[in-house]
């Protein structure tokens, strides 16, 4: 080996490290600003200057994700040893340069795209969520024809990569072979000394590891913590993350007192059987429901679910009414157990095994018979393992249904056909019985079945005619369950997994916009009508179908019986690090250990005017029952007491 040309090249490897991960770093801004051009829909009124505050709020967020992604590049860049100017050597750290960092910059580019369906970034819980779906890489391949144009921008960025991976042509030289090993070992001390603290986002020996919460510091509503935020950063910070911690705002007893979510039942004999059918309609934001939006676009909006707002004429529904979770999986836990998602998924946590009751195990001791229906194959989105879990036995999946060439060739059975083949199977179960139906046809890519592609005009979003014709097919089920012996002793509760944002209405562009979704009673022939102005949320369906049926014993549900409410209505969710919270008049938000925000959601619907330094005492008041809520929910989950026993 040439010792001149080694001193030389060790003499420049910090320097073009440095060079290297800071053209990282410089894509990792620019991806920045390309996420909020691309979304800029879902951060109205922002003040001047604030997008430049978000921007440079990231950049430690850039750098902590820049050094973890290219750990092992810098290592190999920098370890004292010769053989690292061998030309195999050198090739392979180049090799593994370009491809750490394009994984890394994808992970950007997919949340571009995938955060206006849940506006959060995307976390390691990803990989969970999808681990069942064997039309993933399908579905990857329409977005990329889809997006072609930011794919074109990616590998512009490759390409940009590929060409700064050059060498600096001026050098000193070390002459010494022991000055060699002793400049390339300080290198090194250095090098990682001022890596570890990057990683950790300080230079102190008190400041802890940044965190996907420390992303609030600058925000001035939650959503935009996503702009600080980077994928890579998010997924990072969350492969370990601890969920939960146990939680002292109050003693034992005086958190049960203000808010408990053990519900004692009504009195032994008032119980009246009935069947329940729980309808889970894919994507079912409440904004496409022109029943519940009679103000919209000056009194003149019709939305595209002409048979649902049919059907609300004679049921029993909400004017607020929320999801508890962005996701599909958040949302059986949290309708058919009345346990919410907050911080994870629930079902990917490690509480997932906790003993649990909920609809199918409560109205089990009645002697009730379950099934769950959804026409996707069998283990999409680990559906079969959750519902199993909450003591579903019977899983109606695309193989019971049996005809596979059926299939949209994307997600499953399209719904006109599934939900036609549950008003005839809900048979199977013997009566009184608790089926659930998960839809599927109103999700991404939008593909309608042939003979139906030019009957459902929609509007300027792609879902909509995705939304009138799962509409369509409900109309259908309804008509083919009216003639089954099972239907008039039935009770129907329509509700949506999630809500999606928003891009047309600013009313629902929002934080809790993003949760607002239909939420509906209907029993055929009966009084249950009207639509009441009071909260709603999914983790209040249980325990309201079990006040609706007079359920005579105690049961465990974090929600309320609406229809015999204990204490005032309220609703809660999460999102991106914030706590939401809302009773009464106000909405409140919280990091969970302060009061961040509070508003008038009513008199100040998009957000504009926080009141935290108000402090007024019903605001207080409010508070005071989130973090009771907050503290039975930790620590229950913690000590698996999501039972009455």
């Amino acid at each position: 080996m040439d010792l001149k040309r080694i001193v030389k090249e060790e003499r420049n490897a910090p320097l073009m490290l440095v060079w290297r991960l800071m053209m990282v770093f410089l894509l990792y801004s620019v991806q920045r600003l390309l996420f909020f051009l691309f979304n800029i829909s879902y951060f109205p009124q922002m003040p001047k200057g604030h997008l430049g505050e978000l921007m440079i709020s990231g950049l430690r967020f850039d750098l902590t994700a820049v050094l973890y992604v290219n750990s092992l590049y810098i290592l190999m860049m920098l370890l004292p040893i010769r053989l690292k100017y061998n030309d195999r050597y050198k090739r392979f750290a180049r090799m593994l340069f370009l491809v750490t960092n394009s994984i890394a910059l994808i992970a950007n580019f997919i949340d571009v795209v995938y955060f206006r369906y849940v506006l959060r970034r995307i976390d390691f819980s990803i990989f969970s969520e999808f681990k069942h779906e064997s039309q993933i890489w399908k579905l990857a391949l329409i977005g990329l024809a889809q997006y072609w144009y930011l794919l074109l921008i990616f590998i512009g960025m490759l390409l940009f990569l590929r060409l700064i991976y050059g060498d600096h042509k001026k050098s000193i030289l070390v002459r010494s072979n022991a000055l060699f090993y002793l400049f390339s070992t300080i290198t090194l001390i250095l090098f990682s000394g001022l890596s570890v603290a990057g990683m950790r986002g300080g230079f102190t020996g008190t400041t802890r590891p940044i965190t996907i919460s420390n992303a609030i510091e600058k925000v001035k509503r939650p959503i935009e913590s996503a702009i600080v935020l980077n994928t890579p950063f998010s997924i990072i910070r969350t492969i370990h993350a601890k969920t939960f911690e146990v939680i002292k705002f109050f003693d034992e007893k005086e958190a049960e007192k203000i808010y408990t979510p053990i519900h004692e039942g009504y009195p032994v004999g008032s119980f009246k059987p009935m069947n329940v059918v729980v309808l889970i309609l894919e994507s079912f934001t409440k904004e496409v429901v022109g029943s519940l939006n009679r103000d919209l676009e000056g009194g003149h909006y019709k939305g595209y679910t002409p048979f649902l707002d049919s059907l609300i004429h004679k049921s029993y529904t909400w004017k607020y009414s929320f999801a508890n979770g962005v996701k599909s999986i958040d949302a059986i836990p949290s309708v058919i157990a009345g346990v919410p998602s907050l911080v994870q998924p629930f079902v990917l946590s490690r509480y997932s095994l906790n003993d649990m009751e909920g609809l199918a195990a409560t109205l089990k001791n009645k002697g009730y018979d379950a099934g769950f229906f959804h026409g996707a194959p069998n283990g999409s989105m680990g559906f079969d393992a959750i519902t199993h879990m909450l003591s579903i036995k019977r899983y109606f999946g695309q193989n019971e249904y049996g005809r596979k060439e059926d299939s949209d060739g994307y997600w499953g059975i399209p719904d006109e056909l599934f939900l036609n083949y549950c008003a005839h199977n809900f048979g199977q179960l013997k009566e009184p019985f608790i089926a659930s139906v998960f839809t599927l046809s109103s999700h991404h890519p939008y593909i309608l079945p042939k003979k139906y592609e030019n009957r459902f005009k929609g509007g300027p979003n792609p879902l909509y005619k995705c939304i009138e014709y799962s509409d369509y097919s409900l109309r259908e089920f309804f008509k083919e369950a009216s003639k089954q012996p099972w239907y008039k002793n039935t009770l129907f509760v329509l509700t949506a997994d999630h809500s999606l944002p928003s891009r047309d209405h600013k009313e629902y562009i929002t934080s809790t916009g993003l949760f607002s979704i239909p939420i509906i009673f209907y029993q055929p022939n009966s009084n249950l009508i009207g639509i009441d102005s009071t909260l709603m949320q999914q983790i209040d369906i249980f325990p309201t179908v079990m006040g609706y049926l007079k359920y005579d014993a105690p049961y465990f549900a974090f929600g309320d019986d609406r229809f015999q409410p204990k204490g005032n209505p309220f609703v809660v969710n999460y999102v991106d690090g914030y706590y939401q919270f809302m009773e009464g008049d106000y909405l409140l938000q919280s990091d969970g250990k302060r009061l961040l925000a509070a508003y008038l959601y009513k008199k100040d619907p998009q957000y504009l005017h926080n009141l935290v330094e108000k402090q007024d005492t019903v605001m207080l008041k409010h508070y005071q029952r989130f973090k009771a809520f907050l503290q039975q929910y930790n620590n229950r989950m913690i000590g698996n007491r999501l039972t009455t026993k």
